[in-house]
């Protein structure tokens, strides 16, 4: 009986075996050759800690401090490390001499896939040798956590720009509430129409804190990290299970558009509206400072030259804020050849995009003037 119980479980796991090496030469092949837009293995152990979390009690997704990971795709590999207080940037301190810059957003901002001299915010710190202070992140960041991080973090630092850098394509449903299952179990913050006002709130409130359900969870995201930096398998599935709600929550909106989807273009009223509510509470934090508000295309955003509703709209908010400038990249990139701005691998700017976006931006008479630029 034994001997047939032994034979049984061998052709199991045989079985097993065979099955998770097929699976991790289909991964492979997918990620390799660009049809699927995934993370590619590092082949290094994780550390205690991840780098990205979403812990923060006022924005949820940020940084661990003073910490690094090797981020690597079929067309980059590089390392993030991150300063004391959780930016991935060199080390700050809060006081500052000014002209000095704050930059908020999402991956774009942060440099996902680029090394940090080939960011944006570091190009603009060489050419004008003033401090542009990195504060982007990457993990689904809204506009509205862009806004809290600024009140509760980014504000502490002494500066007199602050730079926006808003991702049409993904801020609208990640700002969303409606949206909120597109990430599960994620500790985020939202703007909630409440009455004629909006209101704060937070979903998944109890994952935020060192409960003992949390920390069963942070056991797991160990697990899952040191299977995402060894096997193909794990990041194909990752990538998949991240993708797959966020294409629900768009096509819950517009189920006409399918893959075709715009954020210049296809964003609901409601979204807009939200949108707006927004930039007024980070105008007010921001008080007498210049900010300035960047529109950010992806190629899909590219494929039309019609003009977008987007940037009049935000335009709206200049009658009663006299420091917002709006600068649209699509419409400055349309005159240029803007392909080869995309990295290949996942359509996040190559070291070419966010250089011709630092040199949109120096060009900028606003830009310069909050520089002190002639």
């Amino acid at each position: 009986m034994l001997r047939v119980i032994r034979s049984v479980l061998k052709g199991a796991a045989a079985v097993v075996a065979v099955c998770f090496v097929t699976l991790e030469m289909l991964s492979a092949i997918c990620i390799e050759t660009g049809l699927v837009a995934a993370d590619t293995p590092n082949y290094r152990m994780p550390g205690s800690r991840p780098f990205w979390i979403d812990r923060n009690p006022h924005f949820g997704m940020w940084h661990e401090p003073e910490t690094e990971y090797v981020h690597a795709k079929s067309c980059f590999s590089v390392t993030y490390r991150t300063n004391a207080y959780g930016a991935r940037d060199r080390a700050r301190k809060k006081a500052g001499d000014l002209p000095r810059v704050v930059m908020l957003g999402d991956s774009f901002t942060e440099g996902y896939g680029l090394d940090r001299d080939d960011r944006t915010s570091d190009i603009l710190e060489a050419a004008t040798r003033r401090e542009h202070l990195n504060f982007g992140t990457s993990g689904h960041f809204g506009p509205t956590q862009s806004w809290l991080l600024y009140k509760h973090l980014a504000k502490g630092f002494d500066h007199n720009l602050v730079i926006l850098n808003l991702l049409p394509d993904n801020d609208f449903t990640d700002d969303d509430p409606k949206h909120a299952g597109a990430y599960p179990e994620q500790y985020r913050p939202y703007l909630e129409r409440k009455g004629g006002g909006y209101e704060v709130v937070y979903v998944n409130a109890d994952a935020r804190g060192a409960s003992e359900r949390n920390i069963r969870r942070e056991k797991r995201r160990f697990l899952g990290r040191l299977m995402r930096n060894f096997t193909y398998t794990a990041n194909a599935y990752n990538y998949f299970r991240g993708l797959l709600p966020q294409l629900t929550a768009r096509s819950a909106d517009h189920a006409e558009l399918g893959s075709g989807y715009s954020g210049y273009f296809d964003f609901t009223q409601a979204q807009a509206e939200r949108l707006i509510e927004v930039l007024s509470r980070l105008l007010a934090e921001a008080e007498d400072r210049t900010v300035i508000v960047t529109l950010i295309p992806r190629p899909t955003d590219m494929a039309t030259d019609a003009p977008s509703p987007l940037p009049p709209i935000l335009e709206i908010l200049k009658a009663e804020h006299q420091n917002l400038h709006i600068i649209d990249f699509r419409e400055k990139f349309a005159a240029m050849a803007w392909k080869p701005f995309y990295r290949t691998c996942d359509g996040h700017w190559s070291p070419a995009g966010a250089k011709a976006a630092a040199e949109v931006l120096m060009a900028d008479p606003v830009y310069r003037e909050a520089m002190g630029l002639k």
